[in-house]
């Protein structure tokens, strides 16, 4: 391939990649999660992979060899960076379910004690 029409095709990947982390980011750690999530995070670390996978790519297409050192040093980046979106969705996934605790709490301590009185009425 030639240097132009490689660059369409690393342009193009890229583009596809954010496509398939936003859709994959959903799907596993749920849109709820991703909708209380700050805007910076979901950008930075979703343009972060997909630069990283085409750099991954880049250095696999430059060689004819699989493992090379900057292959390596790419695909370390990936896991660091997916690690990183792991530890983020975790995080606001905390958030989200303390939130939802505090707002459905008092609804639950009134039917339990609601419950403790109707035992107490059939005991007497």
């Amino acid at each position: 391939m030639t240097k132009r029409l490689l660059r369409l095709a690393f342009a193009l990947e890229f583009l596809l990649a954010l496509v398939a982390i936003f859709t994959a980011w959903s799907e596993v750690g749920g849109q709820a999660v991703l909708d209380a999530m700050t805007w910076f995070w979901k950008l930075g670390l979703s343009l972060a992979l997909a630069g990283a996978t085409v750099g991954f790519t880049s250095a696999i297409c430059e060689n004819e060899r699989f493992w090379t050192m900057r292959s390596t040093r790419w695909l370390t980046a990936i896991f660091l960076i997916m690690i990183s979106m792991g530890a983020v969705t975790y995080y606001f996934q905390l958030q989200t379910d303390e939130s939802d605790s505090d707002e459905n709490s008092p609804v639950s301590r009134s039917s339990t004690a609601l419950d403790e009185r109707c035992i107490l009425n059939e005991r007497s």
